[in-house]
């Protein structure tokens, strides 16, 4: 029913949005052209006018230079009649130029048509618009006489003749542009007919098929409704069952973990107990006795006289005692916290780390190491995780060599342990005391570093260590 919806609604949403387009668009174009029309055929009719008034005016002009050549006429009708003639030949003369170079701009501007005939039929009428243009000013200058006015006479039958032609065509070509126009009109008609019966047909016939569709799904819908709500009521109450069931479980998962979370804190400061009872006992058995013997080899060289043989021999002894004392101190301090890891970083108290284990142990440490300086609190957390994985390789694994990969990548630390040794099995390691489960430990440090830590391990195959951490954890 949904897809349904959607497919109808789009299909239908597409369509009308064409349909009314394209009938805005013809009705736009319609009225556009109606427009242009109604703005054409006005200056057609205007134009039609003016030259119609061109053939009114050569013949107003032709009367005036009769009534000048009267030898009876009175100086006032002579002087009015030569004004008249004046402002004749000034319209006369503007027009005809203007209304061949399509620029009549009296009283506004118009658009003159001029097809190639009316052109043709202006070069021809151009001859004798010349000769009655310079016969019509000489009466202007001078009292016309009987040569002239026989001259205007005979030029002017051509010249109205040739206007004649030219207004009917102005005229018949006006008129074929409207027929032109009112053909286009009736065809945006049909167009915009046969869109409305297209909308009608394509999009209304489909959506009163759509209504019947959804009316009878809502009317299947409501009893499906009604059998529906029985199942809800039923699957509410088992749903409240199973909610308090799972809130049980929740809680119940929710203290284990507390419990969990707790016994691995217990058995971290354990650990950490542990570690100062180890360190202890090695500045105990080691640095301590060596203090011891330092001081009873200073204590038998005070008493011997300096010039004896044997002060020489005493004196070296005690300075190598004291050398020993020196880098055995250093050693626990280097296993309590390197100050080479605030002060240089991982990479440099891993150099020392393969060092000293190369030199005290058979085993070979190799590592790669493509990071740069890390978080102190991160650098710590993987130094002693590698440091566990170490002594427990060194403890149990009967290894030759240990190898430490650490690399940065997109935000994220990964660090990779492994050893050729003879391995364990990872199950039996979970029963094994928290105290002294060094897997645990280096887990318990990874959960508080925000990390994943997986370890996969078989008799006789070695053991690989991976560990995922965030760099801002």
């Amino acid at each position: 029913m949904e897809n349904l919806d959607k497919t109808v609604a789009q299909r239908l949403s597409v369509q009308y949005i064409m349909a009314l387009s394209i009938v805005a668009i013809l009705t736009v174009f319609g009225q556009f052209l109606v427009h242009n029309t109604l703005s054409t055929s006005q200056d057609d009719s205007h134009i039609i006018n003016i030259a119609g008034r061109q053939r009114m005016l050569s013949q107003k002009m032709t009367k005036i230079a009769l009534v000048l050549k009267d030898q009876q006429i009175g100086t006032p009708l002579y002087d009015s009649s030569l004004v008249k003639l004046k402002s004749s030949f000034e319209e006369w003369e503007q027009v005809h130029n203007n209304l061949q170079k399509d620029n009549i701009t009296k009283p506004r501007k118009y658009n003159v048509t001029n097809s190639q005939v009316i052109l043709s039929y202006f070069s021809n009428i151009n001859p004798y618009f010349q000769n009655l243009h310079a016969l019509f000013r000489s009466c202007i200058k001078n009292k016309p006489t009987s040569e002239i006015i026989s001259k205007i006479l005979e030029n002017e039958g051509p010249y109205l003749s040739w206007m004649d032609k030219i207004v009917t065509t102005y005229d018949k070509e006006a008129t074929k542009r409207v027929n032109t126009v009112k053909s286009y009109e009736l065809i945006l008609g049909f167009l915009t007919l046969g869109t409305l019966f297209v909308e009608a047909l394509m999009i209304f016939g489909p959506l009163v098929e759509y209504v019947k569709q959804v009316i009878f799904h809502l009317t299947k819908s409501e009893k499906k409704l009604t059998e529906t709500n029985t199942q809800l009521r039923y699957s509410n109450k088992m749903l409240l069952e199973t909610q308090k069931q799972l809130e049980e479980a929740s809680k119940e998962k929710y203290e284990s973990k507390l419990k969990e979370e707790n016994i691995r804190n217990a058995s971290l400061l354990e650990g950490q107990e542990e570690e100062r009872k180890r360190l202890s006992q090695e500045m105990h058995d080691g640095v301590g006795q060596m203090l011891t013997g330092i001081k009873l080899s200073a204590e038998k060289l005070a008493s011997m006289d300096p010039n004896n043989p044997k002060f020489a021999i005493r004196q070296t002894d005690l300075l190598a005692q004291i050398k020993d004392t020196i880098e055995a101190t250093r050693g626990v301090s280097f296993n309590l916290m390197p100050s080479v890891l605030k002060d240089y970083g991982l990479e440099s108290v891993l150099k020392i780390l393969k060092a000293q284990t190369e030199k005290n142990s058979s085993i070979v440490v190799n590592y790669e190491f493509s990071s740069g300086r890390l978080p102190n609190k991160l650098e710590i957390g993987i130094y002693r995780i590698i440091q566990e994985a170490l002594n427990n390789t060194l403890k149990h694994a009967e290894a030759k060599v240990f190898s430490i990969n650490v690399l940065t990548k997109a935000g994220l630390v990964y660090v990779e342990l492994s050893d050729d040794g003879k391995g364990f099995d990872p199950e039996k390691i979970k029963e094994q005391s928290l105290i002294h489960n060094g897997v645990a430990n280096m887990k318990t440090r990874t959960k508080l570093l925000h990390g994943t830590f997986k370890v996969i391990s078989n008799l006789n195959e070695g053991t690989n260590i991976f560990i995922k951490l965030p760099l801002e954890s």
